[in-house]
């Protein structure tokens, strides 16, 4: 897999507002953990496709200048790290655990400078 093509579809399918196309990347059951998850729904994780559509698509229409920078990508055994950047400021890495067909079942988003309590 090359790491770098799959991190730029990525953002550029969330550059694009366009939650079907975010949700293209990620397998039925897919599972998401959070910190911002944990803020906003009392639990870190998400699971399956039709509850990150709910939690996802709200983004879009709450920050309509939402926009994400690729920084770099890693490859790992069946797994990709992106390391963006938000229209915040914020530094992120979101790690995806991969399917042999390249769907995500699991994704992690890890925030600098953000305590999992704040």
């Amino acid at each position: 897999m090359d790491a770098a093509a799959f991190a730029q579809a990525w953002i550029d399918d969330w550059n694009s507002h366009d939650i079907e196309r975010v949700l293209a990347h990620y397998a039925e059951g897919a599972e998401f953990r959070s910190p911002i998850a944990r803020q906003r729904t009392g639990e870190g994780v998400v699971h399956g496709l039709e509850a990150l559509r709910a939690y996802w698509a709200p983004a879009f229409a709450l920050r309509p200048g939402l926009r994400f920078t690729l920084k770099q990508a890693f490859a790992g055994h069946g797994a990709v790290s992106i390391n963006y950047a938000d229209e915040l400021g914020r530094d992120i890495v979101e790690t995806l655990v991969l399917r042999e067909d390249g769907k995500a079942i699991l994704g992690i988003a890890c925030y600098c400078g953000l305590r999992e309590a704040d």
